[in-house]
């Protein structure tokens, strides 16, 4: 198998800036990072105060957040390249009153057909 063949790997999805992001993936990335950040929101908050094991669940919560953060800017940027609109527009997740619907916007606007500057196909690295 060439390096074509290969699928990208796990890294590039969440963590890797260039190529193009189709918007299923898109959607399954943002919902995996939500559910894992409810379950660490749920343990957290299930523990009592007064355990040890509270202050572990709070920092892995805070990690997570962290994380999660950096990957869902990633995956927007490869979003909007695969709609052929311009990465500042990430930007717009972390304005409070517009925040959802361009969360919205970015999971159903449809890519660019074809090739665009950012990669040939979808779901793929830039070569």
């Amino acid at each position: 198998m060439t390096d074509a063949d290969q699928p990208p790997s796990l890294t590039w999805l969440f963590f890797g800036w260039s190529g193009r992001l189709s918007r299923l993936p898109y959607a399954l990335a943002w919902g995996f990072w939500m559910t894992l950040g409810a379950a660490f929101l749920t343990r957290m908050v299930m523990t009592p105060h007064e355990e040890p094991a509270f202050v572990t669940w709070t920092l892995l919560f805070f990690a997570v957040g962290v994380v999660s953060t950096v990957s869902s800017v990633m995956l927007t940027i490869k979003r909007l390249h695969d709609t052929a609109l311009p990465a500042p527009l990430v930007l717009c997740l972390f304005v409070p009153a517009i925040s959802i619907f361009a969360l919205i916007a970015f999971l159903v606007w449809p890519g660019t057909p074809g090739s665009n500057v950012h990669g040939a196909v979808t779901d793929r690295p830039k070569d």
